[in-house]
């Protein structure tokens, strides 16, 4: 493992457990390939207003954006 690596490492363990998950969205967020939360939100919007009026379609979409995120 590269000396950046091992540093990175060794900076989120120092972190607050509640910070950790923050620091993950920026480094996803810089990785070509994850997805935005924003963007996450703008497809699930797309699809409820597709499924609208099936049963149950909305309750799950509403559950999974209001899941708590790592």
């Amino acid at each position: 493992m590269s000396v950046q690596r091992e540093e990175l490492h060794h900076l989120i363990d120092e972190l607050p457990e509640e910070q950790v998950g923050r620091v993950l969205a920026l480094v996803r967020g810089s990785v070509p390939g994850h997805a935005s939360r924003k963007a996450v939100l703008a497809t699930l919007a797309a699809v409820q207003e597709r499924m609208s009026g099936v049963t149950g379609v909305d309750e799950e979409l509403q559950s999974l954006r209001d899941e708590p995120r790592d």
